[in-house]
């Protein structure tokens, strides 16, 4: 019987390969798990790399006209995490600024609350360490 099995993988489109893989290996402890060229219809070809950390898998495409996208909004892509503020160090040592000095409580958010930090990538895309706490 056909049935849907969850996420699969999140598409972001980038602007330069390299530095982004570079980026979610190096700084987000992602690895690329796959790559390979997509040709379009046009005869330019799509560069696309699948970076895999945990069970979260994000599509990062190049293509070789970026345009602006009409297809909708994702706001951001949240990455979950054990001990927020120890994640917060790491990543402030590996250069990332993030976007309030210290982690926000959403006591009401979840049935135990949870904590959050906003940061950005490479070509702009809001990302976010979240704790949340155990039911």
């Amino acid at each position: 019987m056909a049935k849907m099995e969850g996420l699969a993988h999140i598409g972001v489109f980038i602007s330069d390969m390299e530095r982004s893989k570079k980026f979610y290996e190096d700084v987000l402890d992602f690895e690329t798990i796959w790559e390979c060229g997509v040709e379009e219809k046009d005869g330019t070809t799509t560069d696309v790399a699948f970076v895999k950390n945990g069970n979260l898998v994000l599509e990062l495409v190049r293509t070789a006209n970026p345009q602006k996208r009409q297809d909708g909004w994702v706001d951001h892509i949240a990455l979950a995490v054990e001990d927020i503020e120890g994640i917060q160090k790491m990543l402030e040592d590996r250069g990332i600024e993030f976007e309030m000095d210290a982690p926000v409580l959403g006591a009401n958010v979840f049935p135990n609350g949870a904590k959050w930090l906003t940061f950005r990538g490479p070509d702009g895309e809001h990302l976010e360490v979240n704790e949340v706490f155990p039911y």
